[in-house]
């Protein structure tokens, strides 16, 4: 198995969200180096609406009957790759991840991170048998990918399926359980809670991935693309991310929200990347010391650092900073009317909208205030700057 370590020392719109920690992917990405340690388009009706019977009133009941129903649904992913070492020696990677099974058409939901760059992917399911999975589509923003089991149809349609939930319906407390295969050990089971909802975490692209759920359920590397479930048997998460100052998990897991994957799974499974919105600009918050230091009287916003030359910010007539004055660059204070403070608050409300929806954007320049529509984009990858 094998894991995709980054510190997070990643600069989103300008702003350090971190420093001194890891985040480590759970799955394997070959592409980045990583060290080894361990389709026609289908009615999604079905998935999306299907739940398990009630289970019984003990929290402990509940696990081990929710484990017994979905544990099946849930798969290894081993990925092979080829790559090059120091040397520029040609060497074969190997790694695992998990997923978890979606439909009788042999669909399954995982990390993109846990597939991008292998050369051949063999998916094993809760019986043993083993079977060349395809990747049908990826979305790199969001980090996630669907591939399909090539199983004959038969095999398919005995398969053990697991339905989606709802995770705007989390609460902080909850109990939730994780299902997936840590350092390779299949379909292992750990049980914690809903420790807060609505993270903004930095993705393995150049990108801010939002409201994603924080649990204490043990995920390790190997954990990604399995499933977060609530009690009722229903997937409510994705397995991304852990967050610690060493390799070791410190009880620190994140995962992406099932709503997530539900937005965008009719495009993945008709094998299309999802478009998503993007404005062209860099950044960070205003602080009252940033604000003593550019002599501005504005109190909250985000401080244009840059607005791509041709994108949509730059082309409403957005400014960013010039290098020789850092404090020259437009203070954004609301978008559509909502006050933004934050990088995240920024993220949240672009996430919300679609390429080629308008936003009023509220400015402060040189002290006087202004209102532009900016028409927004589409995102093109970790070579533009992410909102």
């Amino acid at each position: 198995m094998a894991a995709f370590v980054r510190t997070t020392m990643a600069v989103v719109l300008g702003m350090v969200l971190g420093a001194g920690l890891l985040i480590t992917y759970l799955g394997a990405n070959p592409s980045n180096g990583a060290q080894t340690t361990t389709i026609p388009l289908p009615s999604t009706s079905g998935i999306l609406a299907r739940t398990l019977p009630q289970l019984g009133s003990s929290s402990e009941g509940d696990a081990a009957d929710v484990y017994e129903r979905v544990s099946p649904s849930v798969v290894n992913i081993t990925f092979s790759a080829r790559s090059r070492d120091a040397v520029g020696r040609p060497v074969q990677q190997e790694g695992t991840g998990s997923g978890f099974i979606i439909d009788n058409d042999g669909h399954v939901a995982t990390n993109q991170h846990v597939v991008a760059g292998a050369t051949r992917l063999d998916v094993t399911l809760a019986d043993g048998s083993s079977y060349i999975g395809e990747v049908v589509a990826s979305d790199s923003a969001n980090d996630l990918a669907v591939l399909r089991i090539q199983a004959p149809t038969e095999k398919l349609r005995g398969l053990t399926t697991v339905p989606l939930g709802d995770s705007d319906s989390l609460k902080v407390g909850q109990t939730v359980i994780a299902i997936g295969n840590p350092y390779g050990l299949e379909r292992s089971a750990s049980l914690g809670i809903v420790s807060s909802l609505g993270r903004t975490r930095p993705g393995v692209e150049q990108r801010l991935i939002t409201n994603m759920i924080q649990t204490d359920a043990a995920i390790n590397p190997g954990n990604s693309g399995g499933p977060l479930l609530n009690l009722r048997g229903e997937v409510i998460g994705i397995n991304e991310q852990i967050e610690s100052s060493s390799r070791g998990g410190t009880g620190i897991g994140f995962a992406l929200p099932i709503n997530t994957l539900r937005r965008y799974l009719p495009q993945l499974l008709a094998g299309k990347e999802p478009q998503h919105a993007w404005m062209g600009i860099s950044g960070q918050p205003l602080t009252p010391t940033l604000a003593e230091r550019y002599r501005t009287t504005v109190q909250q916003g985000i401080l244009l650092a840059s607005a791509v030359t041709g994108g949509p910010a730059a082309r409403a007539g957005l400014r960013g900073a010039s290098r020789n004055d850092p404090g020259a660059g437009d203070i954004i204070t609301a978008l559509d009317g909502r006050p933004v403070r934050s990088v995240e608050d920024v993220a949240i409300l672009i996430d919300s909208r679609n390429p080629g929806d308008t936003i009023k954007v509220a400015y402060v320049r040189d002290g006087t205030a202004g209102v532009v529509d900016v028409v927004l984009g589409v995102w093109q990858g970790s070579d533009v700057p992410v909102r």
